[in-house]
């Protein structure tokens, strides 16, 4: 990892306890079970979910009764699935492992990375990591990824905003880097007199840059969705879900 990689910092036990652990489930499950409808998968079919955060989708995926392994790069987060996982019975694996370099020894029948877990890396680094995610995926198989539409996000852009997560407040102070294609974020997180500070920078792809950043990768994007329900792709679109073909 490059020592300014900004996700070390920013994926703590604060990011995971404000906005990984207070997802509605209800929502998640929706979630997994339209994505299985756009793209269908035979009963004990293999799963491979990158950048699984603490578990909410992979953890739905294997109640489904499908094989299910979850990677992360943060080890604490990886504990916290698999003490999930543990807790509901659920056979399933999951590895502490860099998305860009992984070798998981798998060949999975759909391989995913859900809820903008991806465009860390600048194009190099997302490069690979596309480049991984298609050689642990069978030929054949599906490669799924959804982030956020960044026409929209432009389109909509909010420099500045604040909002109130149980005791804590959380300030945004957003801008759109238009020669770098990326939204850089300063949050501030104050907890009664305590200020947690993060950066984020996020690669924000047109629908051709990703499509081109696939076909780099030996994947062939077959579809594309403007949410979880099926929507047609467009300008509005809050997301951009594409599902390739390995």
């Amino acid at each position: 990892m490059m020592s300014d990689d900004w996700t070390r910092n920013y994926f703590d036990d604060m990011y995971r306890r404000l906005f990984l652990e207070t997802v509605d489930p209800v929502r998640t499950r929706q979630q997994v079970q339209r994505l299985l409808v756009l793209c269908p998968l035979l009963p004990g079919s293999s799963i491979l979910d990158v950048g699984c955060g603490v578990g909410r989708h992979s953890l739905v995926f294997a109640t489904l009764g499908f094989r299910v392994t979850g990677v992360d790069f943060n080890s604490h987060y990886v504990i916290a699935c698999q003490e999930r996982a543990a807790a509901l019975g659920l056979d399933t694996r999951f590895v502490t492992a860099d998305s860009r370099t992984m070798q998981l020894n798998m060949s999975a029948d759909l391989t995913v990375s859900l809820w903008s877990s991806f465009g860390y890396y600048g194009e190099e680094g997302d490069l690979q990591t596309l480049q991984s995610m298609a050689a642990h995926t069978r030929p054949g198989g599906s490669v799924v990824i959804d982030v956020e539409n960044r026409d929209y996000i432009v389109k909509h852009f909010v420099p500045e905003e604040w909002h109130e997560e149980g005791e804590a407040m959380v300030a945004e102070r957003r801008r759109f880097d238009v020669a770098h294609g990326t939204v850089v974020t300063r949050r501030i997180v104050l907890v009664g007199t305590v200020k947690h500070e993060y950066r984020r920078v996020l690669r924000m792809y047109t629908m051709t840059e990703l499509s081109a950043l696939l076909k780099q990768a030996g994947l062939t994007p077959e579809r594309w969705y403007g949410d979880y329900d099926g929507s047609r792709f467009g300008l509005d679109s809050k997301r951009m879900i594409v599902i390739a073909e390995r």
